[in-house]
C-alpha cells in the first residue's frame, strides 16, 4: 500500500531552529555511538529534505528561526563535549551561511564501511538532495514514499544502524495515525534497530498524544522521549497571533536508545537551554530491565 501525503511543507523555513538543534544533537550522538564498533552500520533518512539549507534565502529570512537557534549557539560556543561535537559538525556550513540537514550531518559521520539511504518524495527537493549527496560514495538517494522505503530496507544487511523519521504530519491525511500504525511493522521487521521519530507539539494538533501512546504500547526496550519547548522565537511577520502562529515545541521518541546517549543529550541540553530559551523534558517510556533494576 502506498501512502501519499500533501507535499506543502518545506524545511527551509525552519532550518537551524531549536527543533533542528535537538533533533540533530540526538542523531549525531547516536551515530557517534555506532562508530565505536568497527562493524558497519546502516542509516536511513526517510524524509531527507534537500540536505543543506541556505540561511540567506528568502524563506529562511522570512521566519529567521535560525537566529535564536543555531546562530545563537554558534556565537556562544559550548563547554560540554557532546554539545561541542554537534556544534563542530555544523560550524563549517554555518560559516558559509548554510545549515546542514540530517542527511548531510549523517553522511559526514559515515566511515568507508558504512552505508546510507537518503530519501525524499518531493521531486524538486529530491533533485537538490541528490546534488548535495553526490560527493558521498556510500550514500544513495531515493524518491519513494517514506514508509515504503523503510519497509523495503529493514532489516539492513549490516544488522545495526538507525532510521530517522520526521514527516510534516499533514493532519488532513491522518499522517500521525499512519506513523503510529507503522511502528508495528518496524518492530516486526527490525526489533533491535535504533529509530528516531520526530514530531511537532502544538495544542491544536493530536500528533503528540497519538505517537506517545503508540510508542509506549509497542514495548521496545529503551524507548526514550525528549521534548523541548522553545521560548525565543520571533513572531511571524504580518501575523497578529505572534508566537502562537508557529511551532514552539517539538519532541523525539528514540526506540532502542543507545546506552548513555539519553544522559549525554540531557547534559548537552542543559548547556544549550539558557541560549535557546525554554527547556527540555525527558523520560523513559519503556526502560529496559537492566535500567529498571538499576
Amino acid at each position: 500500500m502506498l501512502y501519499v501525503f500533501a507535499m506543502n511543507y518545506r524545511h527551509i523555513y525552519h532550518a537551524g531552529n531549536f527543533a533542528d538543534v535537538v533533533k540533530h544533537l540526538v542523531l549525531a550522538l547516536c551515530l557517534e555511538h555506532l562508530r565505536k564498533k568497527d562493524a558497519p552500520f546502516f542509516v536511513l533518512d526517510a524524509h531527507g529534505g534537500t540536505g543543506l539549507y541556505d540561511l540567506s534565502s528568502d524563506q529562511a529570512q522570512k521566519t529567521k528561526e535560525h537566529q535564536p537557534g543555531i546562530a545563537a549557539l554558534i556565537k556562544k560556543g559550548a563547554a560540554n563535549t557532546d554539545a561541542a561535537f554537534y556544534l563542530d559538525a555544523v560550524r563549517r556550513d554555518f560559516a558559509k551561511g548554510h545549515y546542514p540537514g540530517s542527511p548531510m550531518l549523517a553522511a559526514r559521520l559515515l566511515r568507508p564501511q558504512d552505508r546510507m539511504i537518503a530519501n525524499e518524495l518531493h521531486p524538486e527537493d529530491m533533485q537538490v538532495l541528490k546534488q548535495n549527496m553526490a560527493g558521498f560514495a556510500n550514500v544513495r538517494v531515493t524518491e519513494m514514499d517514506a514508509f515504503e522505503v523503510i519497509r523495503a530496507n529493514i532489516p539492513p544487511q549490516e544488522r545495526r544502524g538507525i532510521v530517522l523519521i520526521d514527516p510534516p504530519y499533514e493532519i488532513e491525511n491522518n499522517e500521525h495515525e499512519i506513523v503510529a500504525a507503522q511502528m508495528q511493522q518496524w518492530k516486526k521487521r527490525w526489533a533491535n534497530g535504533i529509530y528516531v521519530l520526530w514530531y511537532p507539539i502544538k495544542g491544536s494538533l493530536p500528533v503528540r498524544d497519538t505517537l506517545v501512546e503508540a510508542a509506549t504500547a509497542l514495548g521496545l526496550p529503551r524507548t526514550w522521549l525528549c521534548e523541548y519547548r522553545g521560548a525565543n522565537l520571533p513572531p511571524l511577520p504580518g501575523s497578529d497571533r505572534g508566537d502562537r502562529a508557529r511551532m514552539n515545541a517539538a519532541g523525539l521518541i528514540v526506540f532502542n536508545a543507545p546506552y548513555q546517549v539519553p544522559e549525554r543529550v540531557e547534559a548537552a541540553l542543559m548547556e544549550f537551554a539558557p541560549v535557546l530559551g525554554g527547556g527540555a523534558e525527558t523520560r523513559w517510556l519503556v526502560p529496559d530491565k537492566s535500567y529498571q533494576q538499576g
